[in-house]
């Protein structure tokens, strides 16, 4: 397992970081995601043999949100 860590811009409460966990946790290979609103960081462990990282990062983006 590898850990990622992404800086989110735009997180605003509890429903932000609901959103962004359970489409990182839907995604094949992701394990854990955790974020945290105070930080604005998400911290993502994952399977790099199941997902690529582009993927993770995609999806962030696809939600609305702006990884770093």
């Amino acid at each position: 397992m590898n850990e990622l860590k992404v800086s989110v811009a735009g997180m605003k409460g509890d429903d932000c970081i609901q959103e962004i966990e359970q489409a990182l946790l839907s995604l094949n290979g992701v394990e854990r995601a955790l974020a945290d609103l105070k930080e604005e960081m998400v911290s993502i462990e994952y399977d790099e043999h199941a997902i690529d990282v582009s993927v993770i990062i995609n999806t962030i983006e696809q939600i609305g949100f702006e990884p770093a």
